[in-house]
């Protein structure tokens, strides 16, 4: 199968020469993350830094680590990128930029594929929903972090808001499908304690507890398929 990634090596959007520097992590460095570009407060700039090529493709294609299919070493060595983006460059044409950098300085080459694995279904728990229906006053969406547990408040949020957020937090390993059949928009506090912390935290609760006894709501699990991208080749730099 043709890869994806040389499709989009010939469409032209790349990074001007010397405007990109792909290189192995610092010593030191203070966590791994990626910040800047399009739609940020620097969007002429955007820099990494202890990123493993895992972090990155998982931003320029903008899916989920249980989404890459690929070697351990994905995970383990970070690396440090510095890139200047022109003026005017949207959003999509920046990650397609991006895209072609991982192909160009790591030989990256996969293709989509489908495979079988968790997903999960949200779905109203036994008693009912215990959310306040709210079609009134400004929509808004946080998320805090206390010393041992996650608090995101929704006001006047329709369900798919917290549905994309349980897609993306830590404690939900596969995509998340709505079959609550709610409608409208809500307020709601969710209140859990991360999965890595769990066992040693004063303040248990689990994400799917939370749901159930504060929200009214149920995460069941079912075996289907995800959409994946399967890494066909890579070289660490």
């Amino acid at each position: 199968m043709k890869s994806l990634c040389f499709a989009l090596a010939i469409s032209g959007a790349a990074f001007a020469q010397d405007s990109a520097s792909v290189r192995p992590a610092a010593s030191g460095a203070e966590g791994s993350y990626c910040r800047g570009g399009p739609d940020t407060a620097d969007p002429g700039n955007f820099k990494c830094r202890d990123a493993p090529l895992m972090l990155l493709i998982c931003l320029a294609y903008q899916v989920q680590y249980y989404q890459v299919s690929g070697p351990h070493w994905l995970e383990e060595d970070g690396y440090d990128i510095d890139a200047t983006v022109p003026a005017r460059v949207t959003r999509a044409q920046f990650l397609l930029m991006f895209q072609n950098l991982l192909a160009s300085r790591f030989h990256l080459a996969l293709h989509h594929a489908s495979k079988e694995g968790t997903v999960h279904v949200l779905v109203l728990a036994k008693g009912g929903m215990k959310m306040q229906r709210n079609e009134a006053g400004a929509p808004s969406f946080d998320v805090t972090t206390k010393e041992e547990s996650v608090v995101v408040t929704g006001k006047r949020q329709p369900i798919g808001a917290l549905v994309g957020f349980l897609s993306l937090k830590m404690g939900v390993s596969g995509p998340v499908i709505d079959e609550t059949g709610l409608t409208g928009e809500y307020n709601f506090t969710l209140e859990y304690t991360p999965a890595e912390i769990l066992t040693g935290a004063r303040y248990k609760i689990s994400l799917f507890d939370a749901l159930q006894t504060q929200l009214g709501l149920k995460l069941e699990n079912k075996r289907g398929p995800i959409d994946v991208l399967q890494i066909d080749y890579a070289e660490k730099k």
